[in-house]
């Protein structure tokens, strides 16, 4: 019995040491003020379509254009912590919860979006191998034969990075837990992604446009049934 116990309690302290983190990084994303957000509404949790709305901030937040269709991961959403499912890697689930929009990406070098840019050339890639050392990092890799046993393409030749920004999921890079979290163009037949969210070309490129990094941008995504805790912290935020 003792040692079940001790296993058991192993068993936790490592779950606490992976699962901390990722929630400490979303907590902390809503400590420091912000004046865009971007609430992302599904309609139950393995649902992978949902709903997309552009907030600012004024004395609450305000609804800015009109709500779109987004696209979600083949397997729906799921948790940084403590409530299942998990997020993890290849799970094919977009991540719940708060995070910030860091920057975006295209094919384009030049652009008149105002977050950092990363210019998706065919040297660019995000490594998705948990066991690199360079995993969740987007990069330039020159020197092909360093390249790690797994990697998202940036200039993908299906073209749904054209345009796009990086959600900020798993910055501490914890192994596993999921890494290139991207909103980024719709395919064709709008089948669910991967784990990103997806959107047609022209919300997309409001969207992009609208993001400033000056007003630290977040996405909250969530289903409907949570929503109601949400409107108590962000006040204005819809939840139909």
């Amino acid at each position: 019995m003792l040692y079940y116990l001790t296993l058991k309690q192993t068993k936790k302290n490592e779950m606490l040491k992976i699962t901390l983190p990722l929630l400490l990084s979303s907590v902390l994303s809503t400590l420091f003020a912000f004046e865009q957000f971007v609430v992302v509404l599904s309609p139950e949790l393995n649902a992978t379509s949902a709903s997309l709305q552009r907030y600012e901030k004024q004395r609450q937040w305000v609804k800015i254009g009109d709500k779109v269709p987004v696209t979600l991961g083949r397997s729906g959403l799921g948790y940084v912590a403590f409530k299942q499912p998990l997020k993890n890697e290849g799970d094919g689930r977009s991540p719940a919860g708060v995070f910030p929009i860091t920057s975006t990406f295209g094919y384009d070098q030049n652009t008149t979006f105002k977050l950092p840019h990363w210019h998706a050339d065919e040297n660019l890639y995000c490594v998705d191998d948990v066991n690199d050392s360079r995993y969740n990092k987007i990069l330039r890799i020159y020197d092909k034969s360093s390249l790690p046993s797994s990697y998202e393409v940036m200039r993908r030749p299906d073209g749904v990075y054209r345009y796009g920004a990086v959600i900020g999921y798993n910055p501490s890079a914890q192994r596993g837990r999921g890494s290139c979290i991207f909103i980024h163009l719709n395919q064709s037949d709008k089948r669910p992604t991967s784990g990103c969210t997806a959107m047609d070309e022209i919300p997309l490129r409001t969207l992009l446009e609208w993001l400033d990094g000056a007003k630290k941008p977040q996405i909250l995504q969530i289903v409907k049934s949570e929503c109601g805790k949400y409107q108590k912290e962000f006040e204005g935020i819809e939840c139909e």
